[in-house]
């Protein structure tokens, strides 16, 4: 076909005849992959004229999930007409005027493909030179799996993608991709009709592939672009995000997952720490610092599933762990941050240094304050950690009474829970119910007693739980067990590493569940109430976190962490399992569930309680309140304010997001 102007191809993502055995861009993802396989973009201009290019076949004898090769001739202003109808409502305070506007847009809109301002082939062209060849242009891995645009049909490797869509390593291998399906809308997926054509929809449109060398310069010069052009900007590093933040129509996306330095310093020093701590850029993930920190004899915080990236959304957002009630949150424990500000300006944070924008980028929330560089956090001795091979109890059957039993248990184990996390502990447990909603039962992940180093200490402090089943009659299954070191640990928990077991495609609610509400005999009755309600009635799983996050703070150092996080003791994930295999409608119908009957149910039945700002519903009501604290919200509206004055950074209930809301096209367009 023929096109004018030009496009950008996708990266070629996989140097297949120099990268170790296993990288195939699918299911392995190893740090050698990562920086075998990165190459320069390439820059197709008018005509067909290959400007500045270097090509390398893929190797088809090893599995590719996506072909990597030139792409034809394709203009992405015609692939990304997909409106965001399935947003309707969005979060309060988000919602699109639905009145459209024309492709010319207006000043008070961020440009998408189509409007006639947006960007033409010679300004892109001139900030790819800037980059040195460093952005990409968006296609969407699932292009393998339709006819068109893109014309990289390939039935294998749409059968790869199908299988591994559910899976993070699928995602976050790839510069545009992200694992929310609700945000993926269905435009090109693995899973719809080969005729169907492969829009953006969602989608970033570019990409700027960031590099510890030059990564600084790379944001200055993207940000420049992207003001001049009136522009979205997002930030993303693996995609693992239920809230949409990652990704945005028309947005030029900075992408820091091949920031993967990790440097130990041995004797860090500052007014509030002298200790060792660890220097990792914005691409670590939670398997890389694991496996760097093993012959080290030190450990740091990172979530339980291990492909979460550490310095992005995770700790800007809070940071939970199954080490938080002996070390406290990921956030509390940053030490410095190195972000690039909305004016292009690299700063160091720290507790002495721009402490306004220290505070919020610990544990105010990720994409919106700057592009974070690297974090420098404590790091803490290694040792044996006692847990449990397995603590699990269910129902004896569908019976009323057994059910009632169940939920009893249930209250009280959550109670016993408080002087459990409180002796540095954490508990890491599944409510569900099967088959067909009847029979419900509790099963741990995870028990970690981090001073514990003989199977008889874990007895002790298991003894409370085992007892109280026992005095009720309920059977349960219970092995103490003791691991020599934290890896170790942790792997028998959700390993193995690097990609561990979790699924990533759900619909996703949250609620940090306050001490006081579960000690209390009534309102522990009606909470428990309420996830019987939510699991038995509306088919929901709650994952739950139990430890304590009053531990790990600094005297003089204040983190934005949500307080209710404080008074919890425990944070509860509320999962809808999607299925990819019926009728999207269907699932949306859980989504609309969550949003209108559990989700308020659970809020109600835990005053003081509040929401985890990354693992909540994006259509949260009241989203400043429960995600941040009101007045720990003013504080983070006034350090927006001074460093991002005009709304260079948006995502999706973000700080500062409420002065936007998108249209009918998916335009962000500041409120009038």
């Amino acid at each position: 076909m023929s096109v004018p102007g030009f496009l950008m191809s996708n990266l070629l993502m996989t140097s297949w005849r120099t990268a170790p055995k296993g990288c195939n861009g699918y299911i392995r993802a190893s740090s050698s992959c990562f920086t075998s396989n990165l190459l320069l973009a390439i820059l197709l201009l008018a005509g067909g004229i290959l400007a500045n290019v270097s090509t390398i076949e893929p190797d088809l004898d090893e599995p590719l999930l996506v072909e990597q090769r030139p792409f034809e001739m394709v203009n992405h202003q015609l692939y990304t007409t997909t409106a965001l109808s399935l947003l309707t409502p969005l979060a309060p305070g988000h919602n699109w005027n639905g009145t459209g506007h024309s492709l010319n847009g207006t000043s008070s809109c961020k440009l998408i493909p189509g409007d006639s301002t947006w960007p033409g082939d010679g300004d892109w062209s001139a900030l790819n030179e800037t980059l040195g060849g460093r952005l990409i242009a968006s296609v969407p891995l699932a292009a393998v799996c339709h006819n068109g645009p893109f014309n990289i049909y390939n039935e294998t490797r749409c059968g790869e993608a199908r299988e591994g869509w559910d899976r993070p390593e699928t995602h976050f291998v790839e510069p545009v991709e992200f694992n929310a399906p609700i945000f993926q809308n269905a435009t090109c997926d693995p899973f719809t009709s080969v005729d169907q054509e492969c829009e953006l929809g969602n989608y970033v449109s570019y990409a700027v592939n960031l590099t510890t060398d030059t990564a600084a310069d790379d944001v200055k010069a993207g940000l420049a672009f992207a003001t001049q052009h009136n522009l979205r900007v997002v930030i993303k590093n693996t995609g693992h995000d239920y809230l949409g933040k990652s990704t945005g129509k028309g947005a030029l996306s900075f992408w820091t997952h091949n920031l993967k330095n990790i440097s130990i310093i041995e004797d860090y020093s500052s007014d509030d720490y002298n200790g060792p701590a660890v220097k990792i850029g914005a691409g670590v993930q939670g398997f890389d610092v694991l496996d760097s920190l093993k012959e080290s004899g030190y450990l740091t915080l990172s979530g339980s599933c291990p492909t979460v990236g550490l310095a992005g959304g995770y700790t800007q957002g809070g940071g939970h762990s199954i080490l938080t009630s002996k070390y406290g949150l990921s956030a509390d424990n940053v030490l410095e941050w190195e972000v690039v500000t909305a004016n292009g300006t690299l700063v160091t944070a720290t507790p002495k240094e721009n402490q306004d924008l220290y505070f919020a980028l610990s544990g105010g929330g990720g994409g919106t304050f700057g592009v974070v560089i690297s974090m420098t956090t404590r790091l803490f001795e290694d040792r044996k950690v006692g847990g449990a091979n397995n603590f699990t109890f269910a129902a004896a059957s569908d019976k009323k009474e057994d059910v009632n039993a169940f939920w009893d248990a249930v209250g009280s184990l959550q109670n016993l829970t408080i002087p459990f996390v409180d002796a540095g502990n954490s508990l890491v447990y599944l409510i569900y119910a099967w088959p067909d909603r009847k029979v419900p039962a509790l099963t741990t992940y995870s028990v970690t007693v981090p001073d514990c180093d003989t199977t008889e200490c874990v007895d002790t402090a298991m003894k409370p739980f085992t007892d109280d089943l026992t005095a009720r009659g309920v059977k349960y299954e219970y092995s103490a067990k003791v691991s020599e070191t934290f890896l170790e640990h942790y792997n028998a928990s959700f390993g193995p590493i690097p990609y561990g077991w979790y699924p990533v495609s759900q619909v996703t609610g949250g609620r940090l569940l306050p001490r006081a509400v579960v000690s209390d005999e009534e309102m522990g009755k009606n909470l428990t109430a309420t996830m019987r309600m939510a699991i038995q009635e509306k088919g929901f799983t709650f994952g739950c976190v139990a430890s304590s996050a009053k531990v790990g703070l600094r005297e003089g150092v204040v983190s934005s962490v949500n307080p209710a996080w404080r008074n919890a003791m425990a944070f509860c994930l509320v999962v809808g399992k999607w299925d990819y295999s019926i009728d999207r409608a269907e699932m949306m119908k859980m989504q609309k569930a969550l949003t209108e009957v559990v989700q308020p149910a659970l809020d109600a039945a835990t005053p003081g309680g509040g929401c985890y700002l990354n693992e909540a519903n994006f259509e949260q009501e009241d989203w400043q309140e429960q995600f941040y604290g009101l007045e720990n919200y003013k504080k983070l509206r006034n350090v927006k304010d001074t460093w991002d004055p005009t709304g260079v950074f948006y995502a999706l209930t973000a700080v500062g997001s409420e002065d936007w809301e998108l249209d009918g096209d998916g335009r962000v367009c500041r409120k009038q």
